[in-house]
């Protein structure tokens, strides 16, 4: 029986018992739903959705998704349910005066968080918003955009309403409890396969193992790499950091909190730099191995080959020993033999056996990817790649542009198999999926669940988990059937209402802990949070990329994003501040930008600043003596008059930030001006700058040179015998000079 309501297209909405039951309960307070892949996430925020626009006619809808052919797959299925012609998707894609005016004119938005993340920021009022859906919503954790507009939300919202959605919360029962609390959740609808309103709809997914025997080559490798890691645990253990030194305990994750351990104590002014080039090597062998037993050799060369052209201590320490550079040359070798992991092979014959299904091959990396692409195009099969955007290893990702053109493509069958990284894990819907391939087993359950969940939508479906014996395939493998397990049982014990959230005591739902009374009184209307947030205002750069600076401020002060000439902020008509992590401003020292940074930020302002964020010393980061980094920081002092401020993090450096601008603006009562252009040189600068021209001549140099010669003219007519007798002047640098200045000009 197909479903009536004013909003919702004739004959368009058969709804299930369960999802009857879930909507009935969504419509009235904070949900978290938690429903297997397939079973109708998105027709439940369709209908909560419609019910919500029908009871507040002029409010708004916002549905957020982690990627944007996500946002596009949701526009598509609600275009065909819901009669409002006035919806629309919203990325970074767009404009932001574009994304101002699609906001205004439509009632149901489809956008990646990002994107309105940044917005809130800019200014954009959430007060009309009836309810925002949160799709894949157990990425609700840390610094993801999710919890920051899950919180601005309740702020804001006359009528407030939060539909959590995701197959696969987590197996950690504190983490869901943090999902929860960070959406503000006040009841959780859980269904399961095991469900007998539920059984019905549930397609049989058959789960098969195929294991497969490394090679003696490959044993002979993995010996070699184990010996080397095995020296780097044993010195770990006799410097204490390990209680034992047998590698069957040591994982990533343990030698990570190692790593963490190593940087407090050199923080703290312990002279552990040794132990931390220790377990940097340690990271790089572990994940060689890993890679090794699950990928194979094309893999590990490639990565051996990008390892070579780091120059940390780590890197130059790994590669003075003899059994690592053996190492290197024997894998290259087999590499150019074409000798490579048995998976492929098992990939290669599993797809042909398949040959006129659509199959999905899951991969971690994309080295894999590629080598799986390149196996199967020799063997004329008809494969497409599906990556994420980011750029890896100097090569390009796929933009969402291409991702939502290759779905279509995969739809149409223009080609049957699709090669995939994680992108395609989380809830596209790619329909009838025959076979789901897992190149490696991996520990995370929820990926696992999401993997497995892309077949057996709407008929049986078969998932193949390749394994290579004896390895860390097998740990992965099983670790992930435990942590499911895990999840079922406590997601089955969190039925019902989420009492931490504040039970059914109102519509808005909260956790009252997590809130001062100034937000309290905003939530339920009755003011404005602090009074210092309409009077400071401060400008930050478009190009400054750390939320969580712009989340902290915003919730402060008045935070204008801006294309901003020089600086990161400018927080008066006077302070500009560059703000810069401890290993950017290292890397700024190398390439010689710091220099030319200070001085446009010294001449710009009358009182610059460069906020240094970061705990670990600058000291041990790079290949750059001491004594540079500390002539860098005098130079910035001395030279060009900048304050120096360290920070411990980004919510530090937002502090400082937001006690600049407050002391100037409310204390000091300055006014904040947006500089379109530097200051006019003065003659003194562009002297300076003229001398500066000259090849290997720095700021100081100059000065030098014009206080010895007291004009631009002086120094052009010195011979080289006068310019050495300037301190930092040596022969070359002279010689050079007066080749400049004396040389004839001539057109090439």
């Amino acid at each position: 029986m197909f479903v009536t309501h004013p909003l919702i297209k004739q004959d368009t909405v058969n709804l299930r018992r369960y999802q009857e039951a879930i909507v009935a309960r969504a419509i009235d307070a904070n949900t978290l739903v938690v429903l297997p892949t397939g079973l109708g996430k998105t027709l439940i925020a369709a209908m909560v959705s419609a019910h919500r626009l029908h009871n507040f006619p002029d409010s708004k809808v916002l549905f957020l998704a982690p990627t944007r052919p996500l946002a596009v797959q949701h526009h598509k299925t609600f275009e065909r349910i819901i009669d409002v012609s006035n919806m629309v998707v919203l990325t970074g894609m767009d404009a932001i005066s574009k994304r101002s005016e699609l906001w205004k004119n439509n009632r149901i938005i489809f956008a990646t968080p990002q994107t309105i993340e940044n917005d809130i920021m800019r200014g954009l009022d959430l007060s009309d918003s009836v309810l925002i859906v949160f799709d894949e919503c157990h990425r609700a954790l840390g610094n993801y955009s999710y919890v920051y507009i899950s919180q601005r939300y309740m702020k804001m919202a006359k009528n407030p309403l939060i539909l959590g959605l995701t197959a696969s919360p987590s197996s950690d029962d504190e983490t869901v409890k943090e999902i929860c609390r960070n959406l503000f959740i006040a009841q959780v609808e859980v269904k399961t396969e095991h469900d007998v309103d539920v059984k019905p709809y549930i397609q049989e997914v058959n789960v098969e193992w195929i294991k497969v025997e490394l090679p003696e080559e490959f044993k002979k490798v993995k010996s070699m790499i184990e010996e080397i890691l095995k020296e780097e645990i044993s010195e770990l253990k006799n410097r204490e950091y390990l209680k034992s030194a047998s590698r069957d305990k040591i994982n990533k994750r343990i030698l990570l909190q190692i790593q963490g351990e190593i940087r407090k104590e050199i923080t703290s002014g312990m002279d552990s730099f040794v132990p931390a080039s220790i377990v940097a090597g340690a990271i790089k062998i572990n994940h060689a191995l890993e890679l090794l037993e699950t990928q194979g050799i094309s893999s590990l060369n490639s990565y051996l080959e990008r390892l070579q052209k780091q120059k940390s201590m780590a890197v130059k320490k790994l590669f003075s020993d003899e059994r690592m550079k053996n190492l290197v040359k024997i894998v290259h070798d087999l590499n150019v033999l074409r000798v490579d992991h048995p998976k492929l092979d098992e990939v290669v014959n599993l797809v042909k056996k398949h040959n006129d299904e659509k199959i999905l091959i899951f991969t971690q990396y994309r080295d894999s990817v590629e080598k799986i692409m390149e196996r199967l195009n020799e063997n004329d099969i008809l494969a497409h790649e599906f990556i994420g955007q980011a750029q890896k290893g100097g090569k390009k990702g796929m933009t969402q542009k291409e991702q939502i053109k290759t779905l279509e493509n995969f739809r149409e069958g223009k080609y049957n198999v699709l090669t995939c990284t994680s992108v395609a894990e989380e809830g596209l819907d790619i329909p009838k999926v025959d076979l789901v391939i897992f190149y490696e087993p991996i520990p995370s359950e929820i990926r696992t669940i999401q993997r497995r969940g892309r077949t057996g939508r709407s008929s049986a479906g078969r998932v193949v988990v390749l394994m290579a014996k004896n390895t860390r395939d097998e740990g992965y493998y099983w670790a992930s059937v435990h942590k499911e397990r895990k999840m079922g049982d406590i997601m089955r014990k969190m039925r019902g209402r989420f009492e931490e959230c504040g039970g059914q005591q109102s519509l808005v739902r909260y956790n009252a802990s997590n809130l001062d009374n100034d937000e309290i009184e905003v939530i339920h209307g009755r003011g404005h949070k602090g009074s210092d947030t309409k009077e400071i205002k401060i400008f930050a750069d478009v190009r400054e990329r750390n939320p969580e600076i712009l989340r902290i401020l915003s919730e402060k002060v008045r935070v204008e994003i801006k294309q901003l000439e020089v600086g990161d902020f400018i927080l008066s008509d006077r302070v500009g501040v560059e703000r810069k992590i401890v290993s950017d401003f290292v890397q700024s020292i190398i390439d010689k930008r710091l220099l030319e940074q200070a001085s446009n930020l010294s001449r710009s302002f009358k009182i610059p600043v460069m906020i240094i964020e970061g705990e670990e010393s600058m000291y041990s980061l790079r290949d750059i003596h001491p004594n540079a980094i500390r002539g860098a920081l005098a130079s910035l002092a001395i030279d060009f008059g900048i304050s120096i401020i360290p920070s411990r993090d980004e919510e530090d450096t937002a502090l400082f930030l937001y006690m600049i601008a407050k002391r100037e603006q409310i204390d000091e009562k300055r006014e904040i001006a947006l500089r379109g252009e530097r200051k006019p040189f003065s003659t003194e600068e562009r002297q300076r700058y003229v001398i500066e021209s000259f090849p290997s001549i720095s700021a100081v140099l100059a000065k030098r040179l014009l206080e010895h010669f007291g004009s631009v003219r002086g120094i052009v007519n010195a011979t080289e015998k006068e310019l050495v007798e300037v301190e930092g002047i040596g022969e070359i640098k002279a010689k050079e000079m007066v080749k400049i200045a004396r040389s004839l000009y001539r057109v090439s």
